[in-house]
């Protein structure tokens, strides 16, 4: 295997693109690695393991049992896709660094695709989102406040929880459980408007059995939105400052929610 051998195809890898630069999936290193090797190996070992972390080695071998690289990942139980598949997780990234070590797809950098994923969405769960100038709430408690808006959305539009999750699934390729906090409040917006003949998920609408009574088409949803809640913390943050409270009331009101209006809403989890 030459150099060459390795550029060339490096040529047909395909990239994704995060934060605008280019990072190969590790599925890709692989693919690359066995047009130029179809019968070398791969092989994986476990070197610490507990509970709640694992640690992996994974070694490349050519097709004549020549050792190529070594790559190590770590990863902890933590987080939706760890708590299940915190192995399997550790494993491919293991692989993929050391088929970087290669030479393989590592035109943004030795970390995969997915490794680089993986630190998007650790800066987004360690961020902070601003409810007013200089006040904030945690990234998880703004996530727990926009699925609580789409709970109620899913029950006041009929919508069939199982049936939206497809779509997500067919519309962007990510489960209903792992869209980011900017996502969730996209998919507020969309399933605030899904009543209306013309939105493109409408078939969504009134398809719940269970649900007896649901917003008419083409009117307009009253519920507590995400952008409601966010200003009532606000208030909450506000303390007593009553001129404070008055400018936060004024500041979400030129952008369409009347904190003083009270919205009672009936929760339904998904």
């Amino acid at each position: 295997m030459k150099y060459e051998d390795i550029e060339k195809v490096n040529t047909e890898i395909k990239k994704t693109d995060i934060k605008g630069k280019k990072y190969a999936e590790v599925s890709e290193r692989i693919l690359a690695f066995r047009k130029l090797n179809p019968n070398g190996r791969i092989i994986t070992e476990i070197i610490d393991k507990t509970d709640n972390d694992v640690t992996i080695k994974a070694t490349i071998f050519d097709e004549n049992e020549k050792e190529l690289a070594t790559g190590f990942a770590s990863e902890v139980k933590k987080g939706l896709v760890n708590s299940i598949s915190m192995l399997e997780n550790c494993e491919t990234s293991a692989i993929g660094r050391a088929l970087g070590f290669c030479g393989f797809g590592i035109d943004g950098g030795i970390a995969s695709g997915q490794d680089m994923q993986k630190v998007e969405q650790f800066k987004q769960k360690n961020r902070k989102e601003e409810i007013y100038s200089n006040m904030y709430i945690s990234y998880d408690e703004a996530t727990k406040i926009v699925k609580t808006a789409i709970n109620e959305l899913c029950r006041k539009q009929g919508i069939v929880v199982s049936d939206l999750s497809l779509k997500i699934n067919q519309e962007i390729w990510s489960s209903l459980e792992e869209l980011n906090l900017q996502q969730l409040k996209r998919l507020e917006y969309e399933l605030s408007k899904i009543n209306n003949k013309t939105h493109k998920w409408h078939e969504l609408y009134n398809q719940n059995s269970k649900i007896k009574i649901v917003v008419p088409e083409n009117q307009e949803v009253i519920y507590r939105s995400s952008h409601y809640m966010f200003g009532q913390e606000a208030l909450k943050q506000a303390g007593d400052d009553e001129l404070l409270k008055g400018q936060i009331i004024d500041n979400y009101l030129e952008l369409g929610t009347d904190l003083t209006k009270v919205i009672k809403c009936k929760q339904q989890e998904y």
